[in-house]
């Protein structure tokens, strides 16, 4: 039994050898963890960044519940304080949104100026770029890449709060008036995150391109000038800026209709839900006001959700913009 345990031991550890070398030589995961660094450098604006969404989801939510009251109050013409109330409600939230702006805003510049400085000075020290073309393009990738790591902490902290608690609100007050309609709901969302997932596979060579030639850009852009004189950068600069325009428009073309395919994805499962309100609507002794706050709820999770996945479509853009700054650490040209 003590050798069998010494065995089962050794090969996990072995397993988890050869499980770390590979994490560390994937630039995803190191992508991964250079995010969560900062997010552990800045471990106080993050808490507060957090809780300050929480409290601007549930606020976004409150005046949807209050307009259903006021539909409802309005058949029995008692209104009492509910349009007062509701019209509070309204300006809560806008004012909350306003002040979490500018938390993440002061975290992101002061991260970004961090970063940047730290890794240009890094890029500095490896001194392996030793002519403009080179050092522009050395200097492009590095911008690139600070600019996913700070982008992805900024909307890490406050893009994917909101769809999570509109999820669970909308879900438990669906669950609340029939168990199916919730569950329904619930599962027509999954169709759009599968989406996410199987377009951001797709347009992985497209980024990877996209980060490639901006570098090169600039690196043939900044010898063109210095080398004026020289006919072959001069060329050299156009033919890279016609693949620059190749690649974006692709790249502009495939993701919006992408992002067209999970909002019809969206918003048909939108009505389904009230499709099946309104044949549930007598047995569940459904409102007027009922049938605003799912209308008010489903319309809400549906905007968060196509701006949260909008988000992890640049998150995972960023991703691949670090993926070709490590690949462009091993030499002096692109």
């Amino acid at each position: 039994m003590a050798r069998w345990i010494r065995e089962l031991g050794s090969r996990w550890r072995r397993f988890w050898r050869r499980l770390r070398g590979e994490m560390l030589l994937s630039p995803n995961w190191r992508f991964a963890r250079d995010v969560l660094r900062l997010i552990w450098e800045y471990k106080f604006y993050s808490l507060a960044i957090v809780i300050v969404t929480i409290f601007q989801e549930l606020a976004a939510l409150w005046p949807v519940s209050l307009l259903g009251q006021f539909v409802d109050r309005l058949q029995t013409g008692e209104l009492g304080h509910v349009v007062w109330i509701f019209f509070g409600a309204s300006l809560l939230y806008p004012g909350i949104v306003r002040g979490n702006v500018i938390l993440r805003h002061k975290m992101f510049y002061e991260a970004d100026f961090q970063k940047r400085v730290e890794m240009i000075l890094e890029e500095a020290e490896r001194g392996v770029a030793t002519d403009p073309e080179a050092a522009g393009s050395a200097l492009t990738r590095v911008v690139n890449a600070v600019s996913g790591i700070t982008n992805a902490t900024y909307h890490v902290l406050g893009s994917f709060t909101p769809v999570i608690i509109k999820i669970i609100v909308v879900s438990g007050n669906l669950l609340a008036y029939n168990g199916m309609l919730g569950m329904v709901y619930l599962a027509s969302l999954t169709v759009p995150a599968l989406m996410t997932i199987f377009f951001n596979n797709k347009l992985r060579v497209l980024r990877d391109a996209q980060y490639s030639v901006v570098s090169r850009v600039t690196g043939a852009g900044v010898k063109a000038i210095v080398e004026r004189e020289n006919q072959d950068a001069r060329s050299r600069f156009e033919q890279v800026m016609h693949e620059r325009r190749r690649v974006l428009i692709s790249l502009v073309t495939r993701s919006q209709l992408f992002l067209y395919s999970r909002e019809v994805a969206l918003v048909g499962g939108q009505f389904l839900t009230i499709f099946i309100a309104l044949h549930l609507r007598e047995q569940l002794h459904l409102t007027p006001g009922d049938f605003t706050k799912i209308v008010g709820y489903t319309t809400q999770v549906a905007a968060a959700f196509i701006n949260t996945v909008a988000y992890l479509d640049a998150i995972i853009s960023y991703s691949r913009a670090y993926h070709v700054f490590i690949q462009g650490r091993g030499s002096s040209t692109v």
